[in-house]
């Protein structure tokens, strides 16, 4: 047995925060006491680099949590217990943390069992192996949370912790080890004393069942364990044990991802599903509580009248508020470094999403404003209008009677310059549907530099192609994103600069539209690509209602005056600055970004390398959406910052569902270019030697690794079961089956 030592976690200076990222603290949990301490903060089971919370940043380990739910079933008897627990790890060392959940009412769950368990394991420094070990837990325990699964995975704390401290005498690695080791069970050889023999044939039992359920061949290896109690135990105190044993197992057979025995053992074939689209993904939703008040209830009444996912009604309202924000304000991340406050968005959703039903009414608001002050102006257009009308006739009166000798060019110039420096009164245009990069030009010139792109078909993308011309100038939408100057030259006319300019665009689209997009070199080849925050919603056709609830007036009334006292504001210009927490946060994620562009990140890369400067802007949005009045006078605080970085990290992993819709996981395109050999050979039998000499691409087994993994996770195929290895030796090389689905396809 490994010696046992200490559980090691790293503990936050905060408490429920999802957005924290810093854990700085160790805390070694010897006992009840010290396991309290470690759950009275949110906490991580590894050491990071900086102490920061990331994959890339994994230094080690020697805990591994689990996190159970039970959200399986809605029938009690059938939920995992901290009791279970103990049964079923009884040799483990371990802490039981209920959750800030537990036996509450949790979404549309009633009240139940929640909560992590933290493991020992041996010390664990291979960020790979640690992931693997995580999986080995989920396989043979499938009431753990397989979304709670990841390296850099984080558990919340709870004001007033209420642990079970578990001693053990083997950490999980040599437990889970164990059942694959068939002498281990029966605990051959050694002599249970009194005292310990109903714990000791508790803890045994639980492992038989689990391996063999419940079968004959179980509950003799059971009583040979028995055999080993001296003095024996009587047998009605046995049948009590293995009948405890037997409900325990019933509770394992209605998990989710239960393996039968058999088939664990590697006596029966795989039980296949049907395989996933290459175009599905189990995406985030929004993280609306991040939003501001007035505009978080807007998008959650939005959605529920229009039946569709918050995603959409969240991401326009972020859209909307940075048109509104746009050349008003910019963001100072430090003293080289600001960010103006427009963002690109894109919606991406199949037809009848209602996609045009929501954008309708985010933008509404804007839609009103720009026609009562249009109203205003409308004398003054006018009589704008009249004056031009008498310059332009002076002019050419001019340049008649200078033909004819009767005035002088300098006349001619003087009338000219005076045309030119007229700033007539014009009409407010905020926002323009599908548009050219011309005539968008214009419009930024004519709205002092700000404008918006507000559609929901998705042609702004042929035009920007080229699909209707070959001739496109996409300088206006690239440097229209970043703030850079844009030159005009018009016939006729003096040339204009325009300076900072900020263009918004709010886009929702099919996915249709993107299909491709990363081979078009218009798009990514220039980095307009990057410049877009992706998201990808759940659909909610087939679930919406007939009757929902209409937006109540006092949430569409407040959520208006808002976007009417940004637009009203006479800014320009003006710096927001950070805050020191604002900062920090806004550091710590550079440092976690930096660190990953070269590892997970580097599929988007060009993407990524525009992430934290995304989530500076949002943050000033959310800022000048909390504090409408008062945005320049009031530093963006922590929350805003960690608001900012949810919302960042919601648009990063929508951003890799995108690339790879748009051709850029390359991950997926290999699977589906070996699938496509698998199916042309119709192999039902594969090692990864054969999928190598199939596939002349791969040229070594770690870039096709991935390939198979992909292929495994999305059902197409699978690892063969195999007898489990005794003894010492090399493990048999992995053999994969295909999916019968596959070659009937």
């Amino acid at each position: 047995m490994t010696e046992i030592k200490s559980i090691v976690v790293y503990t936050a200076d905060c408490i429920g925060n999802a957005a924290n990222c810093r854990y700085p603290n160790e805390v070694k949990i010897t006992d009840e006491v010290s396991a309290r301490q470690a759950f009275a903060t949110d906490m991580v089971c590894a050491r990071y680099k900086k102490h920061y919370r990331s994959t890339a940043n994994f230094e080690v380990a020697n805990a591994l949590p689990g996190d159970c739910d039970n959200d399986h079933s809605e029938i009690a008897a059938e939920w995992i217990t901290p009791e279970d627990i103990a049964d079923l790890f009884a040799d483990v060392p371990y802490v039981l943390h209920y959750s800030r959940h537990h036996m509450k009412i949790k979404g549309e769950k009633s009240a139940r069992p929640r909560f992590h368990v933290v493991f020992l394991i041996a010390p664990e420094r291979d960020m790979e192996r640690y992931a693997a070990l995580k999986q080995r837990l989920l396989e043979a325990f499938p009431f753990f949370d397989a979304n709670a699964m990841d390296v850099a995975r984080f558990l919340f704390g709870t004001e007033d912790p209420q642990v079970i401290y578990h001693p053990g005498v083997a950490p999980l690695n040599e437990f889970l080890d164990d059942l694959e080791n068939e002498q281990a069970f029966a605990g051959m050889g050694h002599t249970i004393p009194e005292g310990s023999r109903n714990s000791t044939l508790s803890r045994i039992g639980a492992k038989i069942i689990k391996r063999y359920g419940d079968t004959a061949k179980s509950k003799e290896l059971f009583l040979q364990a028995a055999e080993q109690c001296v003095p024996p135990l009587e047998d009605r105190e046995l049948e009590n044990i293995w009948a405890g044993k037997q409900r325990l197992y019933v509770k394992m057979r209605k998990q989710p991802g239960y393996i039968p025995p058999d088939a664990y053992n590697g006596t029966v074939s795989v039980v296949w599903e049907t395989p996933l689209p290459f175009d599905e993904y189990d995406l985030p939703v929004f993280p609306v509580d991040a939003l501001p008040e007035t505009v978080r209830r807007y998008v959650l009444a939005v959605a529920e009248s229009t039946q569709t996912s918050v995603d959409m009604a969240a991401v326009e309202a972020l859209g909307v508020g940075a048109l509104c924000s746009q050349g008003k304000y910019f963001i100072q991340g430090n003293a080289d470094w600001v960010e103006p406050l427009n963002i690109y968005t894109v919606v991406i959703l199949p037809p009848a999403e209602r996609k045009s039903s929501v954008l309708s009414m985010m933008i509404r608001p804007v839609e009103e404003y720009e026609k009562g002050e249009n109203s205003r102006r409308n004398a003054g257009i006018i009589e704008s209008q009249i004056v031009l009308s008498r310059l332009e006739k002076e002019k050419r009166s001019l340049v008649e009677r200078a033909s004819k000798g009767k005035a002088t060019e300098e006349e001619v110039r003087a009338k000219a310059a005076e045309i030119a420096k007229y700033e007539p009164v014009k009409p407010l245009r905020l926002f323009v549907d599908d548009v050219t990069s011309e005539k968008l030009t214009s419009v930024l010139a004519e709205n002092k530099g700000r404008a918006a792109v507000v559609s929901a078909e998705g042609g702004i993308f042929d035009i920007i192609s080229g699909l209707y011309s070959r001739n496109v100038n996409i300088d206006v939408f690239l440097k229209g994103h970043s703030g850079d100057t844009i030159r005009v030259d018009r016939i006729g006319r003096a040339s204009e600069s325009i300076i900072h300019p900020a263009l918004t665009m709010v886009l929702a689209v099919q996915p249709e539209v993107l299909n491709g997009l990363m081979s078009n070199n218009t798009f990514r080849g220039r980095g307009l690509t990057a410049r877009f925050l992706y998201a990808m919603p759940k659909s909610t056709v087939g679930s919406r209602s007939f009757s929902t609830k209409p937006i109540p007036e006092g949430v569409r009334a407040r959520y208006q005056a808002l976007i009417e006292t940004i637009l009203s504001g006479d800014n320009e210009q003006e710096p927001i600055s950070l805050d020191d927490g604002a900062r920090e946060v806004l550091e710590d994620l550079f440092n976690e970004i930096e660190g990953r562009l070269k590892g997970d990140l580097a599929e988007i890369s060009d993407w990524a390398g525009k992430f934290v400067g995304a989530v500076l802007r949002i943050s000033g949005i959310l800022h000048v959406m909390k504090y409408p009045k008062d945005s320049m006078f009031d530093s963006v605080d922590r929350e805003t910052m960690e608001n900012a970085v949810a919302i960042g990290r919601y648009f990063l992993a929508h951003a890799k569902a995108a690339y790879s819709l748009m051709g850029a996981d390359t991950v997926n395109k290999d699977a589906q270019y070996l699938l496509s050999f698998i199916k042309r050979e119709r192999l039902t039998e594969f090692s990864r030697r054969d999928a190598m000499r199939l596939c002349r691409s791969f040229k070594t087994a770690d870039s096709l690794q991935p390939v198979l993994n992909r292929l495994c996770e999305y059902g197409y195929i699978a690892v063969k079961p195999q007898e489990p290895v005794s003894g010492i030796g090399r493990r048999p090389s992995e053999v994969y089956v295909t999916n019968p689905a596959v070659l009937n396809t």
